[in-house]
């Protein structure tokens, strides 16, 4: 049966005048539809294309400033770690001076003694 059917369908679109007509109307709409599916198919990969484009430009961007302020926070820390090292040394030698001083007053009140 089923062999009937595509033997009849192709004496209609080959056999006849009318089916050729059709054949050709078919296979030019199925190029014009092959076309249109082929230039938007190229539109959505030129857009998708622009999108990823911009998504990388914010992407540097971002990091770009992620990586200053970064660099800023670090300038900071440093400053703030070598203020805290000053201020460490100064009473280090402050300690030291006032432990020189301490040991001088005890020696002379021993020689009171």
């Amino acid at each position: 049966m089923m062999g009937l059917a595509a033997g009849a369908a192709a004496w209609y679109f080959f056999g006849t005048k009318e089916g050729r007509k059709c054949m050709d109307k078919a296979m030019e709409t199925f190029n014009d539809f092959s076309s249109t599916v082929k230039e938007k198919t190229n539109e959505g990969l030129e857009r998708a294309s622009e999108y990823a484009g911009k998504a990388k430009s914010k992407a540097k961007k971002k990091y770009a400033e992620g990586k200053e302020k970064l660099a800023d926070a670090a300038d900071t820390v440093k400053a703030k770690a070598n203020r805290l090292k000053e201020d460490a040394e100064d009473l280090g030698r402050k300690a030291a001076h006032s432990a020189e001083n301490l040991a001088d007053d005890a020696a002379r009140k021993a020689d009171k003694y």
